[in-house]
């Protein structure tokens, strides 16, 4: 009986083409609207975590246990070895792609007339861009990044620069005090200048070549961090597990989440803003069905009438006009999730640009859309469609056909 009212459903919805075209349309927008702000949302964060890893802090760090929670006050005491059986043991753990090694310290840059602290980083020339292979493109043109045969050059921060007014080859002074607390200075010469993100960028960053950070610090074959690169950022955490089977407890192994956890905060709000949108989208939907579904029950209060006369249960009134809702739903579900997948699908290939606050560069955004989430629109359609009908339906299946038929 039920499946024999398929097709009423759908003649009924076709009655009113343009009430019927107007939810089914709301429908389907809600859900293509839905499917593509979180594929944009995870584009993001996926963007935000790709850039800091590629960046700044590799995907996994290692320290001298202890160090990450007095890393402000640079302890310098905390180091490790530059080589020998730690470095041999990181180096050739299963899914370690390259390891870089550094120094953060602490210093006063000055120009000879104005000075001020700076957090400095001692990098490896090479084997930084190994792990961080990203970090040359946050230099501005026609500066580059550290280089192997510029031992005293430097990258300066864009606001530490700008504060300077400093300029490619201006020379300036880099004091600190050493591992041992004796303070020793060395010139710099100036070869990059970084664009400034005002997310990821600090106004008193400044980055120096390994080698010349030891003779600074007199702390020649030490580091103070060792950061690493994988081949499969979907293993990270498998990685740093076997990592810290292989260092001991000595050493703490650190993974990006750890060592920006404002950043995997940032990662979380954003996924819940994202999933309030689809919520607010979705009411907006079943506010129109509703209106819809109701409406087409007082205007065919005769013909629900008619129905009742005829011999038609109360309980097949109700299955008829929750028919014509699942029937809005499904299709409006359908349909935008295909609309929905088509647009991300292509920004995916053509990437959406957008400028990081304070930053003078544009980044591509590639939204993600993950095949659940249509599961989850579709099904989110259909039940959002019949609940909106429950009370309309339940309404018409509820009428007096006396009354209904004396009313005009």
């Amino acid at each position: 009986m039920y499946l024999r009212m398929i097709p009423l459903a759908f003649r009924s919805l076709l009655r009113n083409k343009r009430r019927s075209a107007f939810t089914l349309g709301a429908i389907i927008v809600g859900v293509a609207v839905v499917i593509f702000i979180n594929g944009f949302g995870w584009g993001l964060s996926a963007l935000m975590v790709s850039q800091t890893i590629n960046t700044r802090i590799g995907a996994i760090q290692v320290h001298k246990k202890g160090y990450l929670k007095a890393t402000e006050a640079a302890p310098l005491k905390l180091d490790m070895p530059e080589g020998g059986e730690l470095y041999d043991a990181v180096r050739t753990t299963p899914g370690v792609k390259a390891v870089a090694r550094r120094i953060r310290f602490g210093g006063t840059l000055s120009d000879g007339v104005n000075g001020t602290t700076v957090v400095g980083f001692g990098l490896e020339p090479v084997a930084e861009f190994q792990a961080c292979p990203e970090r040359p493109v946050e230099v501005q043109a026609p500066g580059t990044h550290l280089r192997a045969d510029k031992a005293n050059g430097a990258v300066l921060g864009g606001e530490l620069a700008q504060a300077f007014k400093a300029e490619l080859g201006g020379f300036f002074s880099l004091s600190a005090p050493g591992r041992e607390g004796a303070i020793n200075a060395l010139d710099l010469e100036v070869v990059g200048i970084t664009r400034g993100a005002a997310t990821l960028e600090n106004k008193r960053i400044i980055n120096v070549p390994l080698a010349l950070t030891q003779q600074l610090l007199q702390m020649e074959g030490r580091v103070t961090e060792y950061v690493i690169a994988v081949d499969d950022n979907r293993r990270i955490n498998e990685v740093a597990e076997a990592l810290r089977a292989r260092v001991g407890g000595d050493y703490e192994v650190s993974t990006w989440e750890q060592v920006m956890p404002f950043l995997k905060d940032t990662v979380a709000r954003l996924r819940t803003i994202m999933a309030g949108i689809s919520v607010t989208m979705f009411l907006i939907v079943i506010l129109g069905i509703i209106n819809t579904v109701l409406m087409s029950v007082f205007e065919r209060v005769r013909e629900i009438g008619t129905m009742l006369a005829v011999g038609m249960r109360r309980r097949q009134v109700l299955a008829l006009f929750m028919l014509e809702a699942l029937a809005m739903g499904m299709v409006g579900g359908v349909t935008g999730t295909a609309i929905g997948f088509s647009i991300t699908a292509y920004f995916a290939r053509v990437g959406i640009a957008m400028s990081p606050a304070g930053a003078s560069y544009k980044q591509l955004i590639f939204p993600s859309a993950d095949p659940l989430i249509a599961v989850y629109a579709v099904a989110a359609a259909v039940v959002g469609a019949l609940v909106s009908a429950a009370y309309p339906a339940r309404r018409a299946g509820q009428m007096n056909p006396v009354d209904a038929l004396r009313m005009l």
